[in-house]
């Protein structure tokens, strides 16, 4: 089953995901690994703590 859903968007908005777009194309996968590692470790911090 396929779902398609239509969004009208403003210019700004549409810049602004286009500029988010852009600036994740720019992003290395291992970049990527790493920040979640560093998350994930302060996920389990503030878990430790409570």
């Amino acid at each position: 089953m396929e779902v398609r859903i239509m969004v009208m968007l403003s210019d700004d908005e549409a810049a602004l995901i286009k500029a988010i777009l852009i600036a994740l194309r720019g992003i290395k996968t291992q970049e990527i690994d790493r920040a979640l590692v560093i998350l994930s470790k302060n996920d389990r911090r503030q878990i430790d703590r409570s």
